[in-house]
């Protein structure tokens, strides 16, 4: 089947000029997707009329893009920033499927070109003006959307040079926090890419961020605001914090909650990032992601994710949305 929609994929990419690119503020999975996915059409489709286009990258991909390239300087991460779309032919979009995570939504909407959503977050069946929808690729069963482009070099038997295999391992062990939200999946394709030239240890000390005191501040104040809500045998915690709320969140799940809710207000827009353990979503069939997609529809706002990971971000007054999460999350519990 993966097979078959690569193939239909290939055949719309044959001599067209494309553009690749990734929600802003990429992480490693949407950077690395992108660079690899370049990668392939260059080698398969023997073409170098793709253009990678990114808005900003996030502090965290920036660093260890610093760390790599001091290893691999043949490696090009330079960030295009295209403003006129309409020089190219269609436009392959990674790691998202929501064009409000988009920095260049004005401009590939003026620009009329068709797209493609290729991602591994949970997607509501709904029409998208512009959207190839048929040629979408959606694959929440992935832990990261590099693993969907690792299946195209495995499928059309592509070699992967060493310095790739090291980006895209980066990326999947990141995207899928080092396996707590993968699965056997998740580590058959981190071992695939593994060889001796290869080495794991030399990968985690590449993706070894030292945390800033901003950072720590944020979760010290998160734990000092938690609020503790205890349903039968599952205990959620809820609190807010001005930044780093995905981080906040995972911490509170490292020092016990079984799911966790942190919210924050920057301007008038109102953000929320949400945990939950692993075992608590195969046991129950808690979905953060399909919760936070649901409620984006119903907010006007941008929603989405994981199982056990998902954000929210709309214009609603904090204490209702978080109210409404925490209803749904109990209908599971």
């Amino acid at each position: 089947m993966l097979k078959n929609k690569f193939e239909d994929i290939l055949s719309i990419l044959k001599n067209k000029k494309i553009l690749i690119t990734t929600h802003e503020l990429a992480d490693l999975d949407g950077l690395i997707s992108c660079c690899a996915l370049e990668y392939f059409l260059n080698l398969f489709l023997e073409t170098k009329k793709n253009v990678i286009c990114f808005s900003k990258l996030s502090k965290p991909t920036k660093n260890f893009i610093e760390r790599f390239s001091e290893r691999f300087p043949e490696i090009d991460f330079t960030l295009n920033r295209i403003t006129d779309f309409s020089k190219f032919d269609i436009c392959l979009i990674l790691d998202t499927n929501s064009l409000d995570q988009i920095k260049f939504r004005n401009e590939l909407e003026l620009s009329k070109i068709p797209f493609i959503f290729i991602d591994h977050h949970f997607m509501h069946k709904k029409t998208i003006n512009g959207n190839f929808a048929s040629l979408n690729l959606i694959h929440e069963e992935f832990s990261s959307t590099t693993e969907i482009i690792l299946e195209l070099f495995h499928v059309f038997n592509v070699e992967l040079s060493t310095p790739f295999k090291i980006l895209m391992i980066s990326a999947i062990l990141t995207d899928s926090g080092f396996f707590n939200y993968g699965d056997n999946r998740t580590i058959i394709n981190v071992s695939k890419l593994l060889d001796d030239d290869v080495n794991f240890q030399d990968i985690r000390s590449l993706l070894n961020n030292s945390i800033n005191i901003s950072e720590k501040i944020a979760k010290i104040k998160g734990m000092q605001r938690v609020k503790l809500f205890r349903e039968g045998e599952y205990l959620v915690g809820i609190t807010n914090v001005s930044s780093y709320g995905a981080s906040v969140a995972s911490t509170l799940i490292k020092v016990g909650f079984d799911i966790s809710i942190v919210y924050s207000k920057e301007k008038n827009v109102f953000k929320i990032n949400t945990r939950a353990k692993k075992g608590v979503c195969l046991k129950t069939g808690l979905h953060l992601g399909k919760i936070f997609e649901e409620m984006s529809d119903e907010n006007k706002g941008n929603g989405g994710g994981h199982d056990g990971a998902a954000f929210l971000t709309c214009h609603a007054e904090s204490s209702l949305i978080i109210n409404k999460i925490l209803e749904k999350v109990k209908q599971y519990l």
